[in-house]
């Protein structure tokens, strides 16, 4: 059982000493969300103008391939404009977007029947069975022509969009199949080299539009089954993208996988200090295991172009109670989105969006949708939107300190206080570094709640002296 506890120190420091936070590493947060895409109930500019009240930079915006091209486009289907495309969704949703300060990340997926493979199971889902890497390839060139910032439909331009990823969690057999074929009367890992195939040409196409598009990879489901079942291992999925073997030995790929980001989907069991059972499925404190796989295919030119690639976290979340009985209670929950954003940045993350603005109306159950939102289905704000706007984490370090992190909702510096018996005291004056994030070891001074103000006057929720962040406990 793991505590965050604040305990006496030998010495107190000097009240409000000023302290040098900065950090070269910086912090991006948005949201991801079915609305930003579907405009269910009307409701997309109401989430992205809540998104952006927020503190959010980025939403994660689905570029459904289906939707836009329900039939095979003939002629052109590298033509942004031709007419068996139906971008009118999605130019809606990157306009709303860009109005509320907004950049957005595509998650290109879901193949239309027509780009299927031939001969797809009856039990295997649609848009998912073996889609056609260069019909794909067409695809993300008519759009990443439509959202190169100079396209004008009819009249009015529309907005750029820098950032491409490549379908939705493809180690699941929801989402990609086959995950598995047979090879030797044993299970051999087919997913990978199908979605390699697909990150491949949609590199390539968005590329040859902007070489500054970003392209990002992965966004793996945290868990899966062993050989032969309906989802892949993340970890196991990305050393088969990487060919490498379990040794992180590199085998030699016809087509190395080409990316500028790799993406994860680090969604907990339990608390964000809970570890997946198995060495290969990858929950929060596991993120480590992602990072190596990629450093490693950077170092043995597995991945190209050479050089460093960023990590990013493109969905976590837990449900909340309120409103859902089977969800973290409401503090509880608040706490773990911050310490859960603390342990992904430590790990090397520098984007992490939550999944989702606002909790789904719970029709026609609470299991069969999300209560994952920092908003009720009512607008309401949850704890958890306060702590979203304005991250602060307190984390022991040994028996004499703590490190002090977070993410201020405006410039300047942050002050962090303790409670006394005499109400709130400023321990020390923090100075944030790039993107607002300040990370610094203080001293300890008594077990004592601590909180962090802006120079705004914002104030982050309380970290108390002692806390179970294993538990859900409401009174933690």
């Amino acid at each position: 059982m793991t505590l965050v506890v604040l305990a006496a120190a030998a010495a107190a420091p000097a009240e409000g000493r000023a302290v040098n936070g900065s950090t070269g590493r910086s912090l991006t947060t948005g949201f991801t969300d079915p609305v930003f895409n579907t405009d269910a109930f009307g409701e997309r500019a109401a989430r992205m103008q809540e998104a952006a009240g927020l503190g959010a930079s980025s939403v994660r915006v689905d570029l459904s391939w289906w939707q836009v091209a329900d039939k095979r486009p003939a002629g052109d289907a590298t033509d942004p404009a031709n007419p068996a495309y139906s971008w009118s969704q999605t130019d809606a949703a990157v306009r709303e977007a860009e109005a509320h300060g907004l950049d957005v990340l595509f998650n290109v997926f879901r193949a239309p029947p027509w780009a299927e493979g031939p001969d797809r199971p009856a039990n295997v889902p649609a848009a998912t069975w073996r889609p056609d890497a260069t019909a794909f390839g067409e695809f993300a060139l008519a759009a990443a022509r439509r959202y190169s910032g100079t396209f004008a439909d009819p009249a009015k331009r529309l907005p750029r969009v820098r950032f491409w990823g490549v379908w939705n969690e493809p180690n699941l057999g929801v989402m990609l199949t086959p995950q598995w074929v047979q090879s030797g009367g044993r299970p051999a890992p087919a997913s990978p080299a199908i979605y390699r195939s697909l990150l491949n040409a949609l590199y390539r196409s968005v590329k040859s539009v902007a070489a500054s598009n970003l392209v990002v990879a992965g966004s793996t489901s945290p868990y899966g089954d062993d050989a032969g079942g309906d989802r892949m291992r993340p970890a196991r999925f990305l050393r088969e993208l990487f060919c490498l073997d379990s040794a992180l030995r590199y085998r030699g790929c016809a087509d190395r996988p080409r990316l500028d980001v790799l993406s994860h989907h680090p969604y907990n069991v339990a608390g964000p200090l809970r570890r997946a059972r198995h060495a290969d499925d990858v929950s929060t404190p596991d993120m480590g295991k992602v990072v190596r796989i990629l450093r490693r295919a950077q170092r043995v030119g597995a991945v190209r172009p050479a050089g460093s690639k960023r990590v990013w976290v493109t969905e976590i979340g837990w449900e909340s109670r309120p409103p859902d009985p089977d969800g973290v209670y409401e503090r509880q929950h608040a706490r773990w989105l911050e310490y859960a954003f603390y342990r992904l940045w430590r790990a090397g993350v520098d984007r992490i969006l939550w999944f989702q603005v606002r909790d789904q109306r719970a029709f026609p159950s609470y299991a069969s949708t999300f209560q994952t939102g920092v908003e009720l289905a009512d607008g309401k704000l949850k704890r958890a939107a306060r702590a979203f706007r304005f991250l602060f984490v307190v984390d022991r370090v040994g028996r004499k300190a703590v490190r002090v992190w977070g993410k201020a909702p405006d410039a300047g510096s942050v002050r962090v206080q303790r409670r006394t018996r005499r109400g709130w005291r400023t321990l020390a004056s923090v100075r944030p570094g790039a993107n607002r994030v300040f990370y610094a070891r203080l001293p300890l001074v008594g077990a004592h709640d601590m909180r962090a103000i802006s120079r705004a006057g914002a104030v982050s929720i309380q970290w108390p002296a002692t806390m179970n962040l294993m538990t859900v406990d409401p009174r933690s």
